[in-house]
């Protein structure tokens, strides 16, 4: 047979695989239906099967942040997968589906939900900020807004925020002014005019409140923390070589009756890297989002927008094994306090949780010191795969039976994308609400209530 003749034979057999190709794909589209259904400020992906599916994948970006991928929920009720947004009703969410017919798996075409066309938006909800009102930050550093997400619980006179951090430039301890200034913290400050003071103790005031300015320029600066508190500002005491913050283990610390929490972050020549924390004690919940100027970079971690303070509290004590219980009561109704900080610790009555399990204490095991003090280690022991080395980076088998850190469990159980700091070493294996990226341009932490 001649080359040319050979050629065209296989052109013709190449259109005939295009073109049953493209009616398997036409025929795929009646084997589903699905959409976005609304409710509140909240938004659900659903998808509903007419073939042999046992398993659905949503693909999806929420104005035009980074890609989640996620299996989906199957809601038997509605005989369909689903799968939750939390507060984007307003936003644009670009999203497909991956699902099986059998042992095949398909992927759908591209779906837009538009929700900014007209439907509702609450104006407290941290993905209520256009990235285009972002303002571009002075030199390297980031644009900071702290939000008033507490529903009207408090009003933004009433929400404080303070930065304490190392400036970088002469290696100092510093506090952040409205003008987004690096000040130096010192001894004298505790005195100074206009001190905090509280029984008959003097404080360094580097607070602000919600009401005193929309946005902030947050400079360079290493192991930042950014203090929130309501009804209230926190009591520091501040010195040269550093500051003594809220010590939820000290009886007579002045914050014990003060709801406060704190969000941790560097900004440096690598941009932005920063983090919600619940390693040591709940507050109140926190979203953090941080927008890149590129405008590829979008995301936010942090307690479920839909979750409220009252309903985690009461949801804790429905969630968790006897054991952590009295976690959400030792302190409450202030906080929930972690493992270590209650029964957990030495001399307490479970002081001795993990025995058994492995021949590290739980004391080691729950503060990430000592023989634990190897990250993957603390890790697979608090989430319970520690004997089974092919299930350390196996998200599916973490907090499946005890002994465990069900403390932990239960913040990735109600915070956005399952990421949470429930302990030290959560960052292992990607857990963490942790954010970070090169070219940060705003950072938008919400207090919520």
């Amino acid at each position: 047979m001649e080359k040319s003749q050979i050629q065209r034979i296989v052109v013709m057999l190449l259109i005939l695989i295009l073109s049953f190709s493209m009616n398997v794909t036409n025929t795929l589209a009646a084997d589903y239906t699905q959409g976005v259904d609304v409710s509140g400020n909240n938004a659900t992906l659903w998808f509903k099967s007419t073939v042999n599916t046992s398993w659905v994948d949503a693909h999806y970006t929420v104005n035009s942040g980074i890609q989640q991928n996620v299996r989906m929920t199957y809601n038997s009720g509605a005989n369909r997968y689903e799968h939750p947004i939390d507060s984007a009703a307003g936003a644009v969410i670009k999203y497909f589906f991956t699902y099986n017919n059998g042992s095949a798996a398909y992927d759908t075409g591209i779906f837009t939900y538009r929700g900014a066309a007209g439907q509702p938006d609450t104006g407290d909800s941290i993905y209520s900020i256009p990235v285009s009102s972002i303002p571009n930050p002075i030199g390297n550093g980031v644009s900071m807004k702290i939000m008033n997400g507490t529903g009207g619980a408090y009003a933004d006179h009433d929400i404080y925020w303070g930065v304490i951090g190392i400036n970088p430039d002469n290696k100092k301890w510093s506090y952040l002014t409205l003008p987004g200034e690096l000040i130096p913290i010192s001894t004298a400050l505790n005195d100074a005019s206009g001190h905090l003071t509280k029984n008959g103790v003097n404080y360094a005031n580097i607070y602000h409140k919600v009401s005193d300015a929309a946005w902030v320029d947050l400079p360079k600066i290493t192991s930042g923390r950014l203090f929130l508190s309501v009804g209230s500002p926190c009591f520091i005491k501040t010195f040269e070589t550093g500051f003594a913050g809220p010590d939820i283990n000290n009886p007579t610390d002045p914050n014990k009756d003060v709801y406060f929490d704190f969000v941790e972050f560097t900004v440096d020549d690598a941009g932005y890297h920063g983090n919600t924390t619940r390693v040591d004690q709940f507050g109140f919940p926190v979203q953090h989002r941080l927008v890149n100027k590129a405008g590829d970079y979008d995301r936010t971690v942090g307690e479920l927008e839909i979750e409220t303070r009252s309903g985690l509290f009461a949801k804790y004590q429905n969630e968790v094994p006897q054991e952590f219980k009295s976690l959400g009561t030792l302190q409450a109704p202030y906080r929930i306090v972690s493992p270590i900080v209650g029964p957990f610790k030495p001399g307490g009555a479970y002081e001795n949780y993990f025995a058994g399990y492995s021949s590290i204490s739980t004391r080691d095991i729950l503060l990430g010191i000592g023989t634990a003090s190897d990250p993957n280690v603390c890790a697979a022991l608090n989430r319970h795969v520690y004997t089974e080395r092919a299930d350390w980076n196996n998200v599916s088998k973490y907090y499946q039976a005890a002994p465990a850190n069900f403390y932990a469990k239960f913040w990735h159980d109600h915070s956005i994308d399952g990421r949470a700091y429930g302990f030290c070493y959560d960052d292992v294996n990607g857990q963490a609400a942790y954010l970070e990226v090169g070219d940060p341009k705003g950072l938008i932490v919400r207090v919520g209530w």
